[in-house]
Formats: C-alpha cells, structure tokens, sequence
C-alpha cells in the first residue's frame, strides 16, 4: 500500500515537472522580436531545436527543407504588427545562420515612394523596439530599385521592381545572405 502511495507520488510529480516544461516552450511567442531573432528563430541557435519549436508553435504553417542556394530552411507563417508575414531561418551548417521576416500582403507599388511608405509601415514594430534607422542606402539595379536601412541588429529591405510595380519588403538578422 505505502509503495503504491509513493509511486503514485512519483508519477504525479513527473506529469507536474513535465507539464511546466511542456507550457515553458509553449510561452514562446513565434512573433516576438528578440535582439537575435525572431521566436524560435533565433541566430546562432540549434537548427534542429529551432525546427522543433517551429513545429510545435505554429503547427500550422511551419516548413522544413532545402531553400534557397540549397541551404536548410525552418519557414513558417505568422502576422507582425498588422501585416501578415513569412518567417525563415537559414543555415549551411548545424546553426541558424540567419533569420529574415518578409512581408507577405501587400506587395504592390506604383511607385518606388509607395514601396517605401509600405516599407515605413511593415518596419513600425521594428522601430518601436530598436529605434530610428541608424544608417540608409541605395542600390540601382537593372530590374530594381532597393532601398536598405538598419534598425539595430535589423537590416529592413525594400525592393521595388518598376516593370511589374511590386514591391518587396523584408528584415533580416544575420549577414548571412546579404547583397
């Protein structure tokens, strides 16, 4: 009887611990900007880990498999501010080597000062917990017209493609990738 108690004790206090840790992860806000990351997306993180929280936290949307240049790519779905949005992590190697957050509606522009005012709107969270843009430039490439500008860890992108009026926007952690 005492050594029913005591294993009944035991397996009691196992499903306490396990589900305090179980709702530890799950407090994971796959949205919330961090100095390094995005939720689970963070640089320098285990890629695998990223991977199993990403599945775990937005159940939904979450993808994994070769991208971009063949590199290893955690992806999943999510909204910033007002704006829906694509989260990725990337990596060549067993750790998250960049992390970049595209705005995924609206991506239409008539003109490269509508992208930019698109881009001002989607970079508002990012301003709001980094600060001014500290640096501005520009690059002029036959197809487009890119604008980058730095928050922070953050580099935020507006790429306006004048034959097609798209526009698109994106911030990224990390150097990995960039032009």
């Amino acid at each position: 009887m005492i050594a029913r108690i005591a294993l009944g004790v035991v397996v009691f206090s196992a499903c306490v611990i396990a589900t305090a840790a179980l709702q530890g992860q799950s407090a994971i806000d796959v949205m919330a900007l961090e100095d390094d990351g995005v939720g689970p997306m963070r640089l320098g993180r285990d890629f695998d880990e990223a991977e199993r929280l990403a599945f775990r936290l937005a159940r939904e949307s979450a993808f994994s498999g070769m991208g971009c240049a063949g590199f290893a790519e955690i992806r999943y779905l999510g909204t910033l501010g007002e704006h829906p949005v694509a989260v990725m992590a990337m990596t060549g190697s067993d750790r998250i080597e960049a992390v970049e957050i595209t705005l995924q509606q609206p991506t239409a522009a008539h003109t490269h000062e509508d992208c930019l005012r698109l881009r001002d709107r989607f970079a508002e969270p990012f301003l709001d917990r980094y600060g001014t843009f500290d640096a501005s430039w520009q690059v002029n490439k036959p197809v487009s017209k890119e604008t980058l500008a730095r928050t922070g860890p953050v580099l935020i992108e507006a790429r306006w493609f004048h034959s097609g009026s798209d526009c698109y926007i994106s911030a990224r952690f990390g150097e990995y990738g960039t032009r």
